[in-house]
């Protein structure tokens, strides 16, 4: 009888020992390489999601910043001349309404912009002044809220009844300048200057930045938002308005 295990060649091992498992050193490298892999695909997705994240934020910026501008240009464009019962004159001195604590950005100003239909007991003009407020929902966000207050019933019996609209956040500061002709000013008078009204108002925001380790000329020129709104009224002067008393 032969014997056929000699005859199975060198260096060849039975089919038991030939289907062994992993050795260790396999499993610490396949867990580390998976490991790495992990690593790099979480490193991924959270940028992903960090950036989606800021992207929808500048668009919820933007999308309330177009939002505010509309509405501020749109007043400030409807301010009606300082004559008669229900219109004051144009100061940037005087005590803005306003509802709450809160720092008026913009003199009183009559505008006609109030909307007028069926269920309306007011006219078109209304009373409108700008606010900057620190924000009372998100307290860890920077800048202040811009505020618009107004009151519609311009000949109260008792008291003024307003009404504040949130329109944007994260405001820095905000100033108006206006123009007489010939130059810009920052202040306005009806009663002093030579027209009770300006041929137009600049409007200046600054939306407020977190720290970035630019400098701060940087973020103010990164941040800075201006308009320039015409007045198209024609008013008169104070000249004209002086000899009309008179006569």
């Amino acid at each position: 009888m032969r014997n056929t295990l000699s005859q199975q060649p060198i260096g060849m091992k039975p089919l038991g020992r030939r289907a062994s498992g992993f050795t260790l050193i396999e499993l610490l490298l396949a867990i580390s390489i998976f490991a790495i892999v992990l690593v790099a695909a979480n490193s991924i997705l959270f940028g992903v999601l960090r950036l989606r994240n800021k992207t929808m934020d500048r668009i919820t910026q933007a999308t309330a910043l177009e939002r505010a501008s509309a509405i501020l240009r749109r007043d400030i464009g409807g301010i009606v001349v300082p004559t008669g019962k229900l219109t004051g004159v144009l100061q940037t001195d005087v005590e803005g309404l306003d509802s709450g604590e809160g720092k008026p950005v913009t003199p009183v100003f009559y505008t006609n912009t109030g909307l007028i239909d069926e269920r309306s007991r007011w006219s078109e003009i209304q009373k409108v002044v700008y606010h900057l407020r620190a924000p009372t929902n998100n307290i860890s966000s920077p800048g202040l809220d811009l505020v618009r207050t107004v009151t519609r019933n311009l000949l109260p019996p008792n008291q003024e009844l307003f009404e504040d609209q949130w329109l944007l956040g994260g405001v820095d500061r905000m100033t108006l300048s206006y123009f007489n002709g010939t130059q810009w000013q920052p202040s306005w008078n009806s009663t002093n200057e030579p027209t009770v009204l300006p041929k137009a108002i600049k409007v200046e925001l600054l939306l407020a930045t977190e720290a970035t380790g630019q400098t701060k000329a940087t973020d103010e020129q990164a941040g800075l938002v201006q308009w320039v709104v015409p007045l198209l009224v024609a008013a008169d002067t104070n000249q004209t308005q002086i000899a009309e008393a008179r006569l």
